[in-house]
């Protein structure tokens, strides 16, 4: 059954010393078995898309990508592509793709990766391949990433990126003849569907965050949009992230959130020490010498303001520990 995809893809070692050796071994586990897709996967390579402080580049595991987001581990890869371009291809659909037009949609393009991969399946040079995703950062990490190697999809639009809301998809861009999304629903948007041709095919994993998650996969039998005229099939059980619309903080951007924190608390040390020392002129004015430890304990207000000084040293401490860290996460985001 597709189920077992999961374990195969556990149980076996599917890491490599390059691109060519994981992909290799994904084949020879049965994860990859569509010629196409294996050609895409040996000519997309990963090095490229993720960064090596984060590990080895051709470990099948995941890696962050920044803005809280992933690039999923290659048999995932493998398993979504294998389900949009199917393990039953024939030669003449696979000549059909390097010649006839089509259009493709990635929906939480991310890295990038899998986008470019559909722009190798989907070769014919009228072929249009869209990434799509909420964070800007994320854009522009895929299309330098894609500029790394394939420069010329970039050049001559076969694929092409854009910020949105990927409930919605990319009306402007469609129908689509394939649509993958790469994060979870719990409900499949209507709008996607719609967005299909007919004959088009939808992979998207669907279930509650936490909760038991199907990869499906929708076929639309016509240009119908009843749902009696989509073909539903469940490929096998998945772990995704759910899909969000909003755009997450990146490691800048949480930087400068600590940043704004640390001015707040800065700002505040400032006015109790500037109160403090009126308070210390106004009393060495009215009793001709400097306040003692006592004279401050017996003044309630000085006694809270001193109070509330050593708690703001260990906050302003603990913030500054914490942007330094942020500072170092910007960093490895930025590389």
């Amino acid at each position: 059954s597709n189920d077992m995809l999961i374990s195969l893809s556990m149980n076996f070692n599917n890491d490599g010393a390059s691109q060519d050796e994981l992909v290799s071994n994904l084949h020879r586990n049965g994860i990859l078995k569509t010629e196409s897709v294996i050609d895409a996967m040996k000519k997309t390579d990963r090095k490229d898309f993720v960064n090596p402080k984060h590990g080895p580049l051709y470990e099948d595991k995941p890696r962050n990508i920044g803005c809280e987001a992933t690039i999923t581990s290659p048999h995932m890869h493998a398993i979504a592509l294998e389900a949009l371009f199917s393990e039953d291809e024939t030669e003449s659909e696979s000549t059909s793709r390097r010649e006839k037009p089509f259009i493709g949609l990635d929906i939480g393009c991310g890295s990038g990766y899998l986008t470019v991969c559909m722009g190798h399946i989907l070769a014919s040079d009228d072929s249009k391949i869209y990434g799509i995703d909420h964070a800007r950062e994320l854009i522009e990490l895929s299309r330098n990433n894609t500029a790394k190697s394939h420069q010329s999809f970039l050049d001559s639009g076969r694929v092409a990126y854009y910020e949105g809301d990927g409930f919605l998809g990319l009306p402007e861009k469609g129908p689509f003849d394939f649509i993958h999304v790469g994060a979870a629903v719990e409900e499949i948007p209507e709008e996607l569907v719609n967005q299909l041709t007919p004959g088009g095919a939808l992979v998207i994993p669907v279930g509650p965050q936490g909760g038991e998650q199907k990869l499906v996969k929708l076929t639309k039998l016509s240009s119908s949009s009843a749902s009696s005229d989509v073909r539903k099939e469940e490929i096998m059980t998945v772990v995704f992230s759910r899909m969000n619309d909003e755009p997450p903080k990146s490691e800048k951007e949480k930087a400068q959130g600590i940043a704004e924190e640390m001015r707040e608390l800065y700002k505040e040390g400032k006015e109790i020490t500037e109160a403090l020392q009126h308070w210390q002129a106004t009393f060495k004015t009215e009793h001709g010498r400097k306040p003692s430890a006592g004279d401050m304990a017996k003044d309630t207000r000085i006694k809270g303001l001193l109070t509330r000084f050593k708690d703001l040293q260990r906050e302003i401490q603990k913030t500054e520990n914490t942007f330094s860290k942020a500072r170092q996460e910007e960093e490895k985001e930025a590389a």
